[in-house]
């Protein structure tokens, strides 16, 4: 209020000095100031005097506002859910859509840890149970014509001479029944060609009980999976709710501000205080 005081009195002191007749020529803003020897860091220096607190542009707002930018509130929620919230104002949104992420990225840790775990279990077990060199033996009695009556292949590393324990050959062993033959319990004369005569030995096998090991590890990535699903749907609801906050913000908001221009009073241009209020 005392810097508002401060330019009225300005203004009045000059407004009469130009009816008292000491200033008879068109007084622009510009003008205005050169006459009275009055810049707008003298104004401001002087003002300071009056009051320490933060400088007061001559024209501006009074009640600074800052409008908040739905893009940018939309970008920081996808970046980390709730922050866009927290930009635009709220500070509850911020803590559910934050607690929210924490949750789903704790589910997804703890199954993923859990997945690998059991991954480990059944690859152990695997190498435990299941000799790649048996199946091979049988594998290598078998003429071409017989191979190509089969669909699938344990991978090979040709210069070791030895199979390649990779993800395809856990998925083989336990999956597609052509490989039932290396199993430990599964006689190595249980499956001769063609495949579709041959007996099938699963139930009741260490066969049936790596399956379901591999199962339990595969369940616990799908959780895992989904927990990532969760986020991503958090994130972009997040951030479209920060885009609305951010909407909601601004028509909230009231505006004051004041500017000083000048206006023809008969011949002469006087500076004049104008007065906005806004919603």
């Amino acid at each position: 209020m005392r810097r508002i005081m401060a330019i009225i009195v300005i203004l009045i002191f000059n407004a009469s000095l130009i009816w008292s007749g000491q200033l008879d020529s068109d007084l622009s803003v510009t003008n205005y100031f050169a006459s009275n020897q009055l810049t707008a860091q003298t104004f401001f220096d002087t003002e300071n005097m009056i009051n320490d607190n933060k400088e007061l542009p001559l024209t501006g707002d009074i009640y600074e506002f800052e409008a908040k930018s739905p893009k940018r509130a939309f970008l920081y929620s996808m970046i980390l859910p709730g922050a866009g919230q927290y930009y635009a104002g709220s500070r509850i949104k911020p803590i559910v859509y934050l607690g929210l992420e924490t949750l789903i990225w704790s589910f997804y840790f703890v199954n993923h840890s859990k997945a690998n775990d059991k991954k480990s279990e059944y690859q152990q077990y695997a190498i435990e149970h299941y000799s790649w060199v048996d199946f091979m033996a049988w594998w290598n009695s078998l003429d071409s014509t017989d191979q190509n009556a089969y669909s699938h292949r344990l991978p090979w590393d040709d210069e070791n001479n030895r199979v390649i324990m990779d993800h395809e050959y856990f998925e083989n062993i336990g999956k597609y029944d052509q490989f039932q033959i290396g199993w430990d319990d599964i006689p190595n004369d249980a499956y001769p060609p063609p495949p579709e005569t041959n007996p099938v030995y699963f139930e009741g096998t260490t066969r049936e009980i790596y399956v379901n090991l591999r199962k339990n590890a595969n369940d616990y990535y799908q959780n895992a999976n989904t927990m990532i699903m969760l986020s991503l749907g958090n994130r972009i609801i997040s951030a479209f709710e920060a885009a609305l906050t951010a909407k909601k913000f601004n028509k909230g908001q009231k505006r004051f501000s004041f500017n000083m221009e000048t206006r023809k009073f008969g011949e002469t241009d006087v500076p004049v205080l104008t007065w906005n209020y806004r919603f």
